[in-house]
């Protein structure tokens, strides 16, 4: 028998050959977040510096511009990161350094303490975007009373909804 050793997966230790790196369950599994996230990344990383400084300057709200590039919003996001260990509050899984936002849980506009650790958590792009949709559409009364595991019901529900269509 050729040399051994176990699955570089954290927690699995089934014993597969030298030549691999992952058992045949997690080399599956890494590839598909591979191609997800390759489906996902940006074609062209300047052509999408240039799309958010337009957004930045052009659409967004001022006041929002400059709460998100002050010095104690960025130490307040690195905590969550740190925090959260880069898994997303919805859906658990590894987010990457291009695929994440912190959120507020209650809206910023709404909530007394913007920078309140407890107020906020990690989530990719997508789900983030949905949560936004969602938000739009609900009265600030309804959305001062979410929790994490409120909107973890109603994004879920939601999701499946639009996936059984296709």
């Amino acid at each position: 028998m050729g040399k051994v050793h176990e699955c570089a997966e954290i927690a699995c230790h089934n014993v597969i050959s030298f030549r691999y790196k992952y058992c045949n369950y997690h080399a599956a599994l890494h590839k598909r977040q591979w191609l997800q996230y390759v489906a996902d990344r940006p074609v062209d990383h300047d052509k999408k510096l240039v799309a958010d400084k337009v957004y930045n300057h052009e659409r967004r709200d001022q006041e929002a511009n400059a709460f998100y590039h002050s010095i104690r919003w960025t130490r307040c996001r690195d905590y969550v990161k740190q925090r959260d260990m880069m898994l997303s509050g919805l859906s658990g899984r590894l987010l990457n350094d291009h695929d994440y936002i912190v959120d507020h849980i209650i809206p910023r506009r709404l909530c007394r303490d913007p920078f309140d650790p407890n107020n906020l958590w990690l989530l990719s792009r997508s789900e983030h975007n949905r949560k936004t949709k969602y938000e739009d559409k609900l009265p600030d009364s309804l959305l001062l009373s979410l929790t994490k595991d409120d909107w973890r019901h109603k994004l879920s529900i939601n999701r499946k909804r639009f996936s059984t269509k296709n």
